[in-house]
């Protein structure tokens, strides 16, 4: 039943981050591709190492590794917004 829900989460992991490929792809300026990349490697990543850590011996680690990458990823994406909304980044500088 663990390997059921370990797999379940990796692919779900997975299908996220491929979303969030082929919305950068498309998404016409920087801040929609930024959402894009943000959303996919923020739900994405986690994911993916919550399905390892019930898969690891180091299972805690790899859950702590999780749990950073949920508080860091949006702050960084936010910071790096912040900072393209003042040098007044738009879509002529994708």
């Amino acid at each position: 039943m663990l390997d059921i829900i370990s797999y379940l989460l990796i692919f779900a992991g997975l299908i996220m981050i491929i979303t969030a490929v082929i919305g950068c792809n498309n998404l016409p300026d920087y801040f929609c591709k930024m959402h894009a990349a943000t959303l996919g490697d923020s739900v994405g990543c986690p994911l993916m190492l919550f399905g390892i850590a019930l898969r690891s011996e180091h299972g805690l680690k790899v859950a702590l590794l999780a749990v950073i990458l949920l508080i860091v990823n949006p702050v960084a994406s936010y910071i790096l917004n912040r900072i393209a909304l003042t040098q007044k980044m738009g879509q002529d500088d994708v």
